[in-house]
């Protein structure tokens, strides 16, 4: 009698690796480059179309293969960077799994030239969903050159599953630039579409920062250096009048290898308080040296995620270190704010520390200090909730409304037919919420939401409706914007008018600006942009609205600003109008709740729900 349990193909099982290794085109072209590194190249050139799904090719000068290893480095566990479980300790390269070549030829088709400079001729493998197709020699320079062509061609579910050309080609400009900052003793060469867009020559770090990221010059970065037993740091940090308002610029590599960790970025962010707007994020490229044996970088495939056996001391060292550069750069070294001569008393110091803790499972990004003990107010989000992508609405210094008074909910105010709202009185309260007596029942409004709710509203009108209304300036601007940024507002440039911006394509990366929306002639143009370019390329990935309804969001998160005069009973009610105007007032289009109601018989439930007779 069979057993129902069989054993996996190779190619089905590469399959299933693949679904790890292999997330996005920008996963090969980590994986090749950083194979490139390995192999000693000094000038590497990457070439893609359509953003990577139809080709990925990394051309390199590096030491090459023999016949042999050619043909053996595509099977899967095959690789060269380690021989025991003990040598994961001890990394001094990127690969090591021996997964990633058996990944990719499972999902692509593959072309191969590789040749060592003691070889007279090259070796030639084409491979196509983990199948050899054909082996020859051939005539190539020293290096190796692999072209990935049709990702997924054969798994089209999986296919389905890319985003745009643009969003896919962002990601692999993001993971480019990532290998270059850390290398820039490698000369580095993207081509997309058959135009060049980057050419990173061999240059210093500092140099090879500013050819990265752009827009800046030497002085705006302030240089930090910090050695002890636990950990080396090296990297730079941007001025405070540098930061921005939309994240991007920021950047931890962990003995070279680009690292994602939320924690650190908080330690980051409070060596930075009191000297940046609580809604800015400070650029920082930091270069982290830590002993292998003291750091796990096999937790996932994409090694993005990496364990720290000192975690809480380098936290701490990491936030002095940037406050000690800090203090140097702005304030005398023997400020009391932000002076760190002797930075072991200063880690010994408890009152200095303000260590964040996040909770298990979820990545707080409140820093703001608690009078009333550790009580936290713990928010979970579902997988819908745009502002998991978008940032909090919440005001971090007060204390949201708290629904263990048990308020009846159940029955919601509908206003049919739009009747005329009147307001019998009404406070602010917090400057959060308005607490109002609206046609003689108790409402309690979340002014921040309510604001947003009726700008998305009306801003999602304008784009579906094509029609905006745009303010002329009396001298047109000029800005600049990375390659990623300009590809996206060309895409969206149509859009864009229907919102109130009259933007022209001025020649290379800069744009002409014409007009913008009335609302914002208060604000900065290019922050505005930047951050609707940030929020659509957010929205494009882990959350999915649509074009119109997240370019909607961003203007009216950036509008929805709340004004200083709201005591006044004017501003109010004009608040409370503009809601109730709306077909749906109480709750966002994603299901948020923009007020209660508290009619008099829930109050009179909840003062005799425990009252004896």
């Amino acid at each position: 009698m069979s057993g129902i349990i069989k054993l996996l193909t190779d190619a089905v099982a590469n399959q299933i690796a693949a679904g790890e290794v292999v997330q996005r085109p920008a996963s090969i072209v980590k994986e090749l480059l950083e194979n490139s590194i390995d192999a000693g190249a000094t000038e590497i050139k990457l070439l893609i179309k359509d953003g990577g799904s139809t080709l990925v090719q990394v051309i390199d000068n590096g030491k090459g293969m023999s016949e042999t290893d050619a043909r053996l480095c595509w099977e899967r566990h095959a690789t060269s960077k380690i021989r025991k479980a003990e040598d994961l300790f001890s990394l001094k390269t990127y690969g090591f799994r021996g997964e990633a070549l058996a990944s990719i030829a499972s999902i692509a088709q593959v072309e191969m030239k590789t040749k060592r400079e003691q070889d007279e001729v090259a070796t030639y493998l084409r491979i196509e969903a983990s199948a050899v197709q054909e082996q020859r020699v051939d005539n190539s320079p020293v290096g190796t050159s692999i072209a990935v062509k049709n990702v997924f061609y054969n798994i089209p579910a999986r296919r389905n599953f890319l985003k745009s050309i643009t969003v896919e080609t962002k990601h692999i400009y993001e993971e480019f630039q990532r290998q270059a900052l850390v290398n820039p003793n490698i000369s580095f060469q993207l081509i997309n579409q058959q135009n060049e867009v980057f050419q990173y020559s061999k240059r210093n770090a500092l140099e090879r920062i500013i050819d990265v990221i752009g827009k800046y010059k030497e002085t705006d970065f302030i240089e930090v250096i910090e050695n002890t037993d636990i950990i080396q740091i090296h990297g730079f940090i941007g001025a405070p009048n540098i930061c921005k308002r939309t994240r991007g610029d920021q950047y931890f590599f962990v003995n070279e290898r680009f690292i994602k960790s939320p924690y650190f970025h908080h330690a980051v962010s409070q060596a930075y308080e009191h000297l940046i707007d609580a809604d800015s994020f400070p650029t920082y490229i930091l270069f982290l040296t830590v002993k292998p044996e003291k750091v796990d970088v096999n937790v996932h495939p994409t090694k993005t995620e990496v364990k720290f056996e000192d975690e809480k001391h380098i936290y701490n060292i990491l936030k002095a270190s940037i406050r000690k550069s800090l203090g140097q750069f702005i304030v005398p070294n023997d400020s009391q704010i932000l002076g760190t001569e002797n930075l072991s008393q200063w880690l010994n110091n408890d009152s200095m520390h303000r260590q964040w803790e996040p909770p298990k499972g979820h990545t707080s990004n409140s820093n703001s200090f608690n009078p009333f003990g550790n009580q936290e107010v713990k928010k979970q989000y579902s997988h819908q909730d745009w502002q998991k992508i978008l940032g909090s609405t919440e005001y971090s210094n007060n204390t949201p409304f708290h629904q263990s008074q048990n308020p009846d909910f159940s029955n919601p105010v509908l206003f049919e037919n739009k009747p005329v709202v009147q307001i019998l009185g009404s406070f602010t309260l917090s400057a959060k919420y308005i607490v109002a007596n609206i046609n003689h029942g108790l409402y309690i409004i979340d002014i921040k939401l309510a604001l947003q709710h009726f700008h998305f509203t009306e801003y999602l009108k304008q784009l579906e409706n094509k029609i905006g209304t745009t303010q002329q300036l009396l001298f047109p601007r000029t800005i600049e914007l990375n390659h990623t940024q300009l590809n996206v507002l060309l895409e969206i440039m149509e859009d864009l008018k229907y919102l109130g911006f009259d933007i022209g394509h001025f020649g290379g990366n800069t744009l002409i600006i014409n007009g913008i929306p009335a609302q914002l002639s208060q604000s900065n143009e290019q922050e505005v942009l930047e951050k609707i370019i940030s929020d659509y390329l957010s929205t494009q990935g882990e959350i999915r609205l649509s074009k119109h309804q997240s370019m909607a969001l961003s203007m009216a998160r950036q509008n929805a600003q709340v004004s200083s005069n709201l005591e006044k009973f004017e501003e109010i009610q004009h608040i409370i109008n503009q809601l109730f105007s709306l077909d749906s007032p109480q709750f966002t289009f994603d299901n948020k709740q923009i007020f209660i109601s508290l009619g008099s018989d829930t109050i009179f439930d909840m003062f005799n729900k425990n009252r004896k007779l």
